[in-house]
């Protein structure tokens, strides 16, 4: 708190930091690919998985510790303190990295991409959530998933399935006996499949945390997801409030963190300070004035199109430089988004 003590914070909502569920951190600078809706995850990922072309090959010659960088960045951005990494835990999240990446999980890609679903889920350890992607369709097999999840004996009150766009109402009843829990990311969902989940379908009582996935699918950032939840929990007449901090923590099993806050004009608009283990992240410039000089110095210039500009605890230009020597400089965009430092 002592770096914060002489900020000053008028006018402005202290809140918890945020928690994004689901994303793939490591594609932060891709472009939304594909030409939806599809009928399922699969088709889309043989539709736009053309590794020896562009734009995924010059993508890929940016490192993946750079790219992953960017990722926290983009969460940081919104206010997320933490987030939920759906691939191999990379050691650079433990090496000063902008969010607190979740660790204490087990996971699987899916029935499709993973032939070790029930060997993870075993794996992982006692109290942690079980996150696998599930039901990513419209059709008929989507549909089955669940199911066929539950005859492996992958599917209890630890498991998370991320999308369950394809459930009917049996699958939902199952997942309500079980206790498991589900992430929604609805921007992602309409750009591949042409829906979302139905909420009226999910019964009372199962937990829901929102997530961003990758900017693959989905353009923008978790400020844009939190948004567009909003206006469709409002149609329902739920609330999409509780998702990103209160109901992520309990899917993902996360300890408490007092530590971790945000300051902004309000819920789901661009923070001008955000904390982890109270140390400042990320605050906007007017804020940064009434720092001392040397901790100041500490912090760069990101300017993110479609934001107000802030400083952060990276040195952006050097980020963006070294980006640059792989990747052409008009194409370096943050998940769809031109960036400046």
């Amino acid at each position: 708190m002592a770096e914060c003590a002489d900020v000053d914070l008028s006018g402005l909502q202290i809140l918890p930091g945020l928690i994004n569920a689901h994303d793939h951190l490591q594609f932060a600078l891709f472009p939304r690919l594909g030409a939806g809706p599809y009928p399922n995850a699969t088709a889309w990922a043989r539709d736009i998985y053309h590794p020896e072309s562009d734009p995924i090959r010059s993508h890929l010659r940016v490192p993946k510790h750079l790219r992953l960088l960017w990722g926290g960045l983009r969460n940081l951005l919104c206010g997320v303190t933490s987030v939920g990494h759906h691939d191999p835990y990379d050691p650079v999240f433990d090496d000063d990295f902008p969010v607190e990446v979740v660790k204490n999980c087990g996971w699987a890609h899916s029935l499709a991409f993973s032939s070790d679903v029930r060997d993870r889920f075993n794996a992982t350890p006692l109290g942690a959530p079980f996150v696998i992607h599930l039901g990513e369709g419209t059709d008929e097999d989507a549909s089955q998933e669940v199911f066929r999840l539950n005859e492996l004996g992958a599917l209890d009150h630890r498991t998370v399935l991320v999308h369950a766009v394809a459930l009917n109402r049996e699958g939902w009843d199952l997942v309500a006996k079980t206790g498991a829990s589900v992430i929604w990311c609805p921007r992602s969902n309409l750009f591949t499949l042409g829906r979302t989940l139905d909420l009226d379908l999910i019964p009372p009582g199962v937990p829901m945390a929102l997530g961003s996935d990758s900017p693959l699918t989905a353009e923008g950032d978790f400020l844009d997801e939190i948004q567009f939840a909003a206006a469709l929990t409002s149609a329902s007449g739920a609330s999409a409030h509780r998702l990103p901090a209160e109901c992520a923590s309990r899917v993902l099993r996360l300890t408490p963190h007092p530590d971790d806050w945000i300051a902004a004009p309000g819920f789901g608009t661009p923070p001008e300070l955000v904390v982890r283990g109270g140390r400042i992240l990320l605050i906007s410039p007017a804020r940064a004035a009434t720092l001392p000089a040397h901790l100041r110095g500490e912090f760069f210039p990101l300017n993110v199109e479609g934001r107000p500009p802030v400083l952060v605890r990276w040195n952006t230009p050097q980020l963006l430089h070294e980006t640059a020597e792989f990747l052409d400089r008009s194409k370096i965009r943050l998940a769809g988004k031109a960036i400046d430092a």
